[in-house]
């Protein structure tokens, strides 16, 4: 077993040390897709542990000897940006002889109220437009900070309220980049939001307002990101026979 922990949580060590036990014994599944994450209540505290999909021969030939493990990276990641994700706990790394197999991600439980999913979906939620101005300013934040992630979809933007404003945290950060950003590499972020031409561009308005960044530029990137990879998935959807998404 390889492991790593953070030093300023106390249960850390604890987790680790039962954390097959622990995750087999949860029955809250958060998801359950390729990989799988679970809530895992331990010593009265709530936690989420996500249990990466034992990778293939050639992908365990790579994170054992090539890159670092997909937990290893969520770990690494989570201590550099803290202040933007739910505070890590550990990973684990298991191997069978030198050859990666199991690995786990361990994190401290955010407890947020919705996604950014919702307000994109729903014409009607409240404070749509306050959601979106907080959202274009924690987006640029990251960004300024030199911040990319590499999958800004929006089941990996955590929003909660907390004394009347808007607090987010990004989750599912394994493929990050770190540096200084293009405005290109800045607005291509935005193509995984399935939002409408309005939303998108009343987003990235307040992003280049607040950044000090030229407003149509911006738009016209981030639409033309944005419209590309609607296009992808949905050539895709029809591959499959399934319908498209508008």
């Amino acid at each position: 077993m390889k492991t790593q922990i953070n030093s300023e949580i106390a249960q850390s060590r604890a987790i680790i040390d039962d954390i097959e036990g622990l995750f087999a014994n949860s029955d809250c599944v958060l998801q359950d897709a390729r990989n799988k994450i679970k809530k895992v209540r331990f010593e009265n505290r709530d936690y989420v542990v996500k249990s990466f999909k034992t990778p293939n021969f050639l992908n365990r030939l790579i994170y054992t000897f090539v890159r670092e493990s997909k937990a290893k990276r969520s770990f690494d990641y989570s201590m550099k940006i803290a202040e933007f994700v739910p505070r890590a706990v550990a990973y684990v790394e298991y191997r069978e002889g030198r050859l990666l197999s199991k690995s786990y991600f361990v994190s401290e439980m955010f407890d947020y109220d919705f996604t950014i999913r919702e307000p994109l979906k729903d014409l009607s939620f409240t404070d749509r437009d306050v959601i979106f101005k907080a959202f274009a300013k924690f987006t640029l934040a990251l960004h300024q900070r030199g911040i990319l992630h590499k999958d800004y979809s929006p089941g990996n933007i955590l929003i909660c309220q907390r004394d009347g404003e808007y607090q987010f945290k990004i989750i599912d950060i394994n493929r990050m980049a770190f540096g200084d950003l293009a405005i290109k590499e800045r607005m291509r972020c935005f193509k995984m939001l399935w939002a409408t031409d309005q939303v998108l561009d009343d987003i990235v308005s307040e992003y280049a307002q607040l950044g000090g960044y030229d407003i149509a530029q911006c738009q016209a990137l981030a639409m033309d990101f944005n419209h590309r990879h609607k296009r992808f998935k949905n050539f895709k959807r029809r591959l499959k026979g399934r319908p498209i998404m508008q």
